[in-house]
């Protein structure tokens, strides 16, 4: 319900929700935020598997998209990569690779590192037809340094 409907994991904490869990069985016994934590973080990690070895299968190239952002109120940026690639069935396929916080400064050799990990991670690094970023300075050194290596 958590991962599902995007709830913070404090609601486990919430006076309301623990009656309200009480009330549906009373002998089942609610985890706490850490436990819970820990618990999806397992679960990501097992379907990250399940999805890396699938694109090991792949046959075809890979499209890779990345979005980076500021968040207003930390000042911390985040990014998205993509893979998007055609799969067996000539059906066109998206795969959220990852999504991490990207330390400060958002320099061209920060930003492409992370990148760069990703792919190799996920055994992409040679199977790539095209990088796309957003529009943004950092970006444009970004591909005119790492182009080549990427």
């Amino acid at each position: 319900m958590i991962v599902l409907h995007e709830y913070p994991l404090s609601m486990v904490d919430h006076v309301g929700f623990r009656r309200f869990v009480g009330a549906l069985q009373p002998l089942f016994k609610i985890g706490t935020r850490n436990m819970i934590r820990s618990d999806i973080m397992k679960h990501y990690e097992v379907e990250k598997k399940k999805a890396i070895e699938y694109m090991a299968g792949i046959q075809s190239r890979v499209a890779v998209t990345t979005d980076l952002w500021t968040s207003d109120n930390q000042k911390r940026g985040y990014m998205a990569i993509t893979a998007h690639f055609i799969d067996e069935s000539w059906t066109l396929r998206n795969i959220i690779m990852r999504f991490i916080y990207v330390p400060a400064p958002h320099t061209a050799d920060v930003i492409g590192e992370e990148l760069y990990e990703s792919l190799v991670e996920w055994n992409l690094d040679e199977k790539i037809s095209s990088v796309t970023l957003d529009n943004c300075t950092t970006n444009d050194a970004k591909a005119n340094k790492h182009g080549a290596q990427i």
